[in-house]
Order: structure tokens, then C-alpha cells, then sequence
């Protein structure tokens, strides 16, 4: 029997837009808060992936997205949202739900109701299948595997390596230094050294690690050249920069001691960096700590040593803000004077 093209042609029509529907079902049209609606509507938590249009590896999950058997989960348990991460007011959405975003994809899962997540995840290339992406779904539909739970499990004792991984992975999402650092310290203490250089721990390095003192990131920074060879020098500067920025302008700061603050210029210099870049990094907190154990004169010093290795001479602006700088720190009398003569009198006011 003959069949026309025609009759052909519709059906086909018909079917592809029923195969495109195996995938997850994203929302297309309306934003955050029509998505949370949504899902308080369904009775369903929220699952947000937040993305970057010009991410490769973003775009590489599209495919993982279309599977039926992440279809058939995501759009069963979740009302499916896509932010991008891009436009501006997406970014002051983020800011107000506090949550930061180091590297895209991240899973977000998110009860509608109260706004808390229950789970989240940093996706990388090599995290891209769909065992993964319906792994973090399953537990995130589990009430014993949500994150408001990870505190009480540290504590009792639980050192699953992938549980911490997760904690301190969550802890860095929502900004929780604290529960991040002692959640990987445990997490680095139970790797064998011989996974210090895989690319699972690489990657645990580069996008979940927010504190330099811990046995992982000693080894790491006394065998740059090892894993330069096998990622590449610009992955692993970035890598051990981030760190050290997010140890210096974070909480941490204000809770470093004098031992801590040597570590750190030590792994600094072991790093490569030089003297002068070092003394500009952590002048602030060195001097800072100076200031806190009623050392003025030594804190003084710290200051005109930076100074000294500033790549142009300060204006006005920069004396200023040196002046109240010393102001706010100290009552000290000669440290004042000194501030008062050496960088008040030439700032802005």
C-alpha cells in the first residue's frame, strides 16, 4: 500500500514535537517568581539551573536535558526554571537570595515556600551525563539527603567523601565560609595522596576549596609544577589566586594570627608571587592584626612598606584613605601624628 508524502509529512509534524517533550520541560516564558508560583501551585520544589548563554559546557548539558530519563524525573518532581546569570537583574536576584555563583552550570533545588535550598551543585564538562544530573535530583527529593541536614551530619561523625564534597560544595553557594572550611578539611583529610592530582580533586580545588589552610592545598602549592603538567599553568594560577583572595577578603581575614598570616606569605612566595605583590595583598591584614595587639608603630611600618613596592606614587585619593584608615584602626597618639603628617595632610580633605 502507498502512503503520500503528505500523510508523511504530518506525521512526522505531530511526532517531533512529542519526542522534544521527553526532555525537561523548562518554563519559556515569565521569571523567577513565576516560576516559585508555579511550583507552590504543583506542589513541587524549584530546580533552577543557572547558566551562561556563551558557556560551552552550559550548552553541552542541553543534550543530557533532552534524554527521556532526566525528562521523566525533573519533570515529575520539579517545576524547571533556567536563570541567566547574565542579565543584570538575575544578578541582583541572586545577590538578594545570597547566593554566589562560581562557575556555571549550578544546580539550584529550592523549596518554594520558605526560599531555602535543599541541594545544589557545580557542574563541570566531565559531570555531564545522566547519571549525575539524576543523582543530585534523587537526593534532592530525599528529606534525609537535603542540606539543612549536612551540619548535623558533620557533627555526628559522618565522613562519606562525597557527602562533605556536597556540604562544603552547598557551603559555598549560599556563602557559609565556615561550615565550607570545616566541611572540606574533613573531605581533604580522607583522600590517599594519590588522588591529590586527579581531576575530580582538581576540581573540588578549583571550585569548592575557600581556605589555604588544609593538607589538600599544602600539597597543591608545594606541586605547582606537577599540576601545571597536567592542567595547564593558567588553570592552576587561577586556581591557587582565588584562594588566597577569597582567605583575605572574606571573614577569614579578621581571624587570622600571626602564624597564619606567615603561611600564607610562605605559600605566596612558593606560589611564585613576589615580594612586592605580597606585600600589597596582605598589608591590610597584617597591619590590621597590628593594630588589634596595640602595635601601632609595627602596623605603621607595614604600611610604609607598601608604599614603598606600589608600582606609582599614591595621590590624594590614596593618602586619604590611608588616613582614615590609621584613624579608624587605633587611638595610639604617635601612630596618628604620624598619619597626620605623612598621609592626612596631602589627602582629599
Amino acid at each position: 500500500m502507498k502512503v503520500s508524502h503528505l500523510f508523511i509529512a504530518i506525521m512526522l509534524f505531530i511526532s517531533v514535537p512529542s519526542l522534544a517533550q521527553k526532555g525537561i520541560n523548562f518554563i519559556k516564558t515569565g521569571n523567577f517568581n513565576t516560576a516559585v508560583a508555579t511550583a507552590k501551585q504543583q506542589n513541587k520544589l524549584l530546580f533552577m539551573e543557572v547558566y551562561a548563554p556563551d558557556c560551552h559546557i552550559c550548552n553541552a548539558f542541553k543534550g543530557t536535558f533532552a534524554q527521556p530519563q532526566v525528562g521523566a524525573l525533573y519533570n515529575a518532581k520539579f517545576v524547571n526554571f533556567q536563570l541567566d546569570i547574565r542579565n543584570p537583574e538575575n544578578q541582583k536576584l541572586l545577590k538578594k537570595l545570597k547566593i554566589t555563583i562560581n562557575a556555571t552550570p549550578t544546580f539550584i533545588f529550592m523549596d518554594p515556600t520558605s526560599l531555602q535550598i535543599v541541594g545544589a551543585k557545580i557542574f563541570g564538562e566531565r559531570d555531564n551525563s545522566v547519571i549525575n544530573v539524576n543523582s543530585i535530583a534523587q537526593k534532592a527529593i530525599n528529606p534525609a539527603e537535603h542540606a539543612q541536614n549536612y551540619a548535623k551530619r558533620l557533627k555526628a561523625g559522618d565522613k562519606n567523601p562525597q557527602f562533605l564534597l556536597n556540604y562544603a560544595e552547598y557551603a559555598r553557594i549560599v556563602g557559609d565560609t565556615t561550615s565550607n572550611i570545616a566541611a572540606f578539611n574533613v573531605f581533604a583529610k580522607t583522600l590517599n595522596p594519590s588522588q591529590y592530582t586527579s581531576q575530580s580533586t582538581f576540581n573540588a580545588i578549583q571550585m569548592v576549596m575557600m581556605n589555604n589552610n588544609n593538607v589538600l592545598f599544602d600539597y597543591f602549592i608545594n606541586h605547582i609544577p606537577a599540576y601545571e603538567r597536567i592542567y595547564e599553568a593558567n588553570p592552576v594560577r587561577m586556581s591557587y589566586e582565588n584562594i588566597f583572595q577569597i582567605v583575605l577578603t572574606s571573614s577569614q581575614a579578621n581571624k587570622l594570627s600571626v602564624a597564619d598570616i606567615q603561611k600564607i606569605k610562605a605559600q605566596m612566595a612558593k606560589a611564585g608571587l613576589d615580594p612586592g605583590s605580597i606585600q600589597r595583598r596582605m598589608w591590610m591584614v597584617e597591619s590590621s592584626l597590628l593594630f588589634k595587639q596595640k602595635k601601632a608603630t609595627q602596623a605603621i611600618q607595614v604600611i610604609e612598606k607598601l608604599l614603598a613596592v606600589l608600582p606609582n606614587a599614591p595621590g590624594p585619593k590614596e593618602y586619604q584613605y590611608l588616613c582614615d584608615y590609621v584613624n579608624a584602626k587605633t587611638k595610639d597618639k604617635k601612630a596618628l601624628a604620624y598619619a597626620k603628617t605623612h598621609w592626612c595632610k596631602f589627602g582629599m580633605k
